[in-house]
């Protein structure tokens, strides 16, 4: 039996896969000890490989970041990031053929940014096609070259800091920089980020190898979730959010059993108003996971708005312990007539959330 279910950890660490032997360690130990567990890490592009990437997946892990800062290799340099375009595109590749998400950390606004280098950013996040990615401004900290040459220019000591309420921007110390355009660069790669994501998703390919099946089909319902309900589903810039849900949920099917691809093909049917469809996908799910609350909660309302409130019933007063199941409850009853027994459920519904 698991020790844990459902916890999700972040191991702290700014390269965690430096010591492949300890990594690997620690993941046979969490599959030993049948944690039911998620977690993410960070790590560099040169610091990961196929058998590393095997048992961080099997023991749990979903999602790794690495630092790409910028698609200059000019720029990387000034930053002191000494990878090759190659390592980079290597190690996104074969993480996500893995089934973990590899999120891309880009910094902008850094010395000699140009058009002409958000550009190459952008070239080089479409070759690494990243399924999360984060764009940071340049910030200048004690202990790095860049603030050492400040300090030196401006002739300034640390004591700036006394009087500082935010951090210091690089641009805000390069007269070829202004607010204007770096808020423009910003603009320019999320958009970008956001058009090509259907692409980059429609692009992954995860390795063929059964013991990773069940990890695979977890990936592609999480990805899903994401477009679903998740950060993506409110993004305007994401064009047909419902249809790549649909696909990624289908993906994970294939994969084998999953309740959370079950439940959010249900859902989007729902959405769809094709309710029946939307049964039809959920008895598989339910006989798949018969105990699973939220795919017995998304019948129950796929049957609601059918009309059979008798039979949303029947899934409902198994869930009483939950708000959600209280509520709609309430409300077959009352569209059954049963006032009193409706006014029953909805007073019990109250005083859960009283108590909450």
């Amino acid at each position: 039996m698991p020790l844990v279910s459902g916890a999700r950890f972040h191991f702290s660490d700014d390269t965690f896969t430096v010591n492949q032997k300890r990594v690997v360690d620690i993941c046979k130990k969490i599959i030993e000890k049948e944690l039911d567990i998620t977690w993410n890490a960070v790590s560099r592009v040169d610091y990961v490989n196929a058998e590393i990437l095997y048992w961080m997946r099997k023991a749990g892990c979903i999602q790794i970041s690495y630092g790409v800062e910028s698609g200059s290799e000019k720029i990387r340099r000034v930053l002191g990031k000494h990878i090759r375009q190659q390592q980079i595109c290597e190690a996104f590749e074969l993480t996500q053929r893995y089934g973990i998400m590899a999120r891309a950390y880009f910094i902008y606004g850094c010395p000699q940014e140009s058009w002409q280098t958000i550009e190459q950013t952008i070239e080089l996040m479409n070759a690494i096609k990243p399924l999360s990615a984060i764009f940071y401004i340049l910030d200048l900290f004690p202990g790095t070259a860049l603030y050492d040459d400040y300090q030196k220019r401006e002739n300034i000591s640390d004591d700036i800091w006394l009087n500082r309420i935010e951090d210091i921007m690089y641009f805000e110390t390069d007269p070829s920089l202004t607010k204007d355009l770096i808020l423009a660069f910003g603009q320019k790669l999320r958009s970008a980020f956001y058009e090509k994501l259907p692409a980059y998703v429609e692009a992954l390919d995860l390795i063929d190898k059964k013991a990773l099946y069940p990890q695979h089909g977890d990936f592609y319902s999480r990805l899903a979730l994401t477009f679903q309900k998740g950060d993506y589903a409110t993004i305007d810039g994401i064009a047909h959010k419902d249809r790549i849900a649909e696909k990624l949920y289908r993906r994970s099917l294939q994969y084998g059993t999953n309740a959370r691809a079950y439940c959010g093909l249900g859902m989007l049917y729902q959405q769809r108003k094709d309710f029946n469809e939307s049964i039809q996908i959920l008895t598989a799910g339910i006989k798949a996971f018969p105990k699973d609350e939220q795919l017995n909660l998304c019948m129950a309302v796929s049957y609601m708005n059918t009309g059979d409130y008798q039979k949303a019933l029947s899934y409902l007063l198994e869930l009483q312990h939950l708000k959600e199941g209280i509520y709609f409850a309430a409300k077959c009853y009352q569209a059954l007539g049963d006032e009193q027994r409706a006014q029953g459920y909805l007073e019990k519904y109250a005083s859960m959330n009283k108590t909450i």
